[in-house]
């Protein structure tokens, strides 16, 4: 890596982004052919709701650094303002009319209230219940036969 990518890499907080302005980026940066489809991704959340915040926004805080230090170099002798200006006037509109954005981010919103709710319970996925099935009554076993000393 060269020691300009990583001075680009400290310098871009996308941590401190917001989840919907992460999307929209995320979204912007898409590309068709790409390795990880973003529309499956999101359709994904009905099943596995703890991917929001287990995989994904670390998967889109890479993705969309990558791709900004990409179009940084792309565009390395057009002016830092119109490079703003275009990012902040593409992702403006994708934001106020692409329908993909707005079923997605709903999609999103929903899967962090539940997330958030105290009332919910995931259920585990089929591996960890197959994990738990088979480390659960060794477990229980080797307590009984080994209780703690209080």
């Amino acid at each position: 890596m060269t020691n300009t990518v990583s001075q680009l890499k400290q310098q871009l907080p996308i941590e401190r982004l917001s989840l919907d302005v992460l999307f929209a980026l995320r979204l912007l940066f898409d590309k068709k052919q790409d390795i990880s489809n973003l529309e499956q991704d999101i359709a994904d959340l009905q099943h596995f709701p703890e991917r929001i915040s287990d995989s994904y926004r670390a998967e889109w805080e890479a993705y969309v650094r990558r791709e900004i230090i990409g179009y940084l170099r792309q565009n390395s002798h057009t002016a830092a303002s119109d490079l703003l200006d275009k990012i902040l006037s593409d992702v403006d509109y994708i934001t106020q009319n692409d329908c993909r954005y707005r079923t997605m981010l709903d999609i999103i919103e929903q899967t962090q209230r539940i997330m958030a709710s105290q009332k919910t319970r995931i259920f585990p996925t089929p591996w960890r219940q197959q994990i738990t099935s088979l480390m659960l009554p060794a477990i229980v076993d080797n307590r009984n036969r080994f209780p703690k000393d209080k």
